[in-house]
């Protein structure tokens, strides 16, 4: 069974897929601190998301919210997205007031416009922290620190 804090991270990081698959990307400041660190290793050489590379794995790295979402909301202006969590997640307690979880990942992404084109679907797995602070009307919660996701599958089709 999950202890309070594991269950109101998992909704949080419910959330965090729904923001983005629906490109609300202000809402995430509800849940993300504006200092959070992003890290996106990309193992493959193909995606809507970053440019093809023959040296290897790419990382993206982003040092606040702001930076991602400038990034990303211009990247998925042309994109439909839908980010699946599988399982509860992998809790660790760092502290009383700071979480490390891992969370496995399915998405696939595919242009907004047509019904023909391509198509994606990948997965990986996202490592987190969350750390308890307080929200803007001074009430408790759990927000996202940082964020590595590491994608270990793609497929791409036309």
């Amino acid at each position: 069974m999950s202890s309070p804090a594991e269950s109101r991270i998992q909704s949080q990081k419910l959330r965090y897929c729904r923001y983005v698959d629906t490109q609300q990307f202000p809402l995430l400041a509800s849940l993300i601190l504006p200092s959070c660190t992003f890290n996106f290793i990309d193992y493959f050489f193909s995606s809507p998301i970053v440019e093809p590379s023959a040296a290897g794995p790419v990382t993206l790295a982003f040092d606040s919210l702001a930076s991602w979402t400038a990034y990303f909301s211009d990247k998925f202006k042309a994109l439909q997205t839908m980010h699946l969590v599988s399982g509860a997640g992998e809790f660790t307690s760092i502290s009383e007031d700071e979480y490390e979880v891992i969370f496995a990942v399915i998405y696939h992404a595919a242009p907004k416009e047509g019904e023909t084109g391509w198509q994606g679907a990948g997965g990986g797995h996202y490592h987190e922290r969350w750390v308890k602070g307080k929200d803007g009307g001074g009430k408790e919660d759990w927000f996202l620190k940082s964020v590595r996701f590491e994608r270990l599958y793609w497929k791409y089709t036309e």
